[in-house]
């Protein structure tokens, strides 16, 4: 018999290893792996920035002053079968509900980019709603307050008021 030489015995201890099982890690991974999918929350989350007035405190020394007259404003009033666009001291525009009973946001969308194309420096909107419009009605009006049809920005600043009647 002969001896052995000393790369000989590392070699043939190497390949006596055997392969690595790692039966044992996949079926951990097909079970995880469903539950880990049926568990995770597909949501998007957005966020839509509002301004809110705060009421005023009791010890107000001052009326504010009068609106200006010759400041430009654009507000949005959520009527029951209408939006209603005033722009400044132009006239009202309306814009009608779809058939399906929807706002129709497409058209709104065209008004406003009409508004901004002729007030470009403006960027703040008044939104004013009856405290029983649905949240889906109002968000979607705010989109299209806030962002063109085509894509980009509009109206930046969107504030929220109550229509009380």
């Amino acid at each position: 018999m002969k001896p052995r030489v000393r790369g000989q015995r590392r070699r043939a201890h190497i390949a006596g290893r055997g392969d690595l099982d790692i039966t044992a890690f996949l079926n951990l991974m097909v079970v995880l792996l469903p539950f880990l999918l049926t568990t995770a929350v597909f949501s998007r989350l957005a966020v839509i920035g509002v301004d809110v007035p705060t009421p005023a405190p009791e010890t107000t020394v001052a009326p504010p002053p009068p609106p200006d007259p010759n400041r430009y404003s654009l507000a949005l009033r959520l009527e029951d079968d209408a939006v209603v666009v005033r722009s400044g001291r132009e006239p009202e525009v309306s814009v009608p509900r779809t058939p399906d009973g929807t706002y129709d946001t497409a058209r709104l969308g065209e008004v406003l980019a009409a508004v901004k194309a002729a007030h470009p420096a403006h960027d703040a909107a008044d939104v004013y709603a009856r405290p029983d419009t649905p949240y889906k009605e109002l968000v979607a009006v705010m989109d299209a307050v806030s962002y063109r049809p085509e894509g980009g920005p509009l109206f930046a600043d969107v504030r929220l008021g109550e229509i009380t009647r």
